[in-house]
């Protein structure tokens, strides 16, 4: 089972040549977001009315909300968050959200964004990717679709969330390896915490709160040949 890390830059294995690799995320994104587009495209007017795990928030607010950040930078992001909280926090972003006319609209921004992505030149970091991510995750679970999400693109987020968990979820995994058990990767030291992908993003992300769990004895994967 491959350890994610292989993936990135700054792990902690032994040194070795990592001029490979790379944390553009340009074609994870792209793939996320065109696989959204469809599911939103699909969407009649009760699936877009349809509430999603973000308390207060419905399909339409999610895809809307995914659709306003494109265009902003890190930077502003950070500096919005900052302000919506001084000003009432998740609340007040709902209220101020622009809101798409309905699921054509939205899917059509989402799937242009896809474009945009795949053939830009700049790299795409995973902010980009994560907030893909999210949204395919609150959207699916909301009209009962699972957005495909390759195992690159599964990890690069749970890798990122769990590097920056809330100390509630830092308390679950520290001291643990998570391993999803549907996509062949998996990071961290000490004993194993399971789930699939889609439920460890869950809940690394707060979306969710079940926990990983120790490994049933068909999850553990066999000893490599002469260990």
């Amino acid at each position: 089972m491959a350890d994610l890390s292989r993936y990135l830059p700054l792990s902690r294995r032994s040194d070795v040549d990592e001029s490979g690799v790379t944390a553009d995320r340009r074609a994870e994104t792209a793939e996320v977001l065109t696989a959204l587009a469809a599911v939103v495209r699909s969407c009649d007017g009760d699936a877009w009315a349809s509430p999603t795990a973000r308390p207060g928030w419905r399909v339409g607010d999610v895809a809307s909300e995914l659709v306003e950040d494109f265009g902003r930078t890190r930077t502003r992001r950070a500096l919005d968050a900052a302000g919506r909280l001084a000003r009432g926090g998740e609340a007040r972003r709902l209220a101020e959200l622009t809101r798409l006319a309905g699921p054509a609209e939205a899917s059509g921004a989402i799937a242009a964004r896809a474009g945009v992505v795949r053939d830009r030149p700049k790299p795409t970091d995973v902010v980009e990717l994560d907030d893909a991510v999210v949204a395919a995750l609150l959207i699916g679970d909301a009209v009962g679709v699972v957005v495909p999400l390759s195992p690159r693109a599964s990890g690069a987020v749970a890798l990122r969330r769990a590097a920056a968990a809330p100390t509630e979820i830092r308390a679950v995994i520290s001291g643990h390896r998570l391993r999803a058990t549907d996509a062949g990767w998996e990071f961290g030291h000490g004993s194993p915490l399971v789930d699939t992908a889609a439920g460890l993003l869950r809940f690394l992300t707060g979306i969710g709160d079940d926990a990983p769990r120790a490994p049933r004895d068909d999850e553990v994967p066999p000893a490599p040949q002469g260990a």
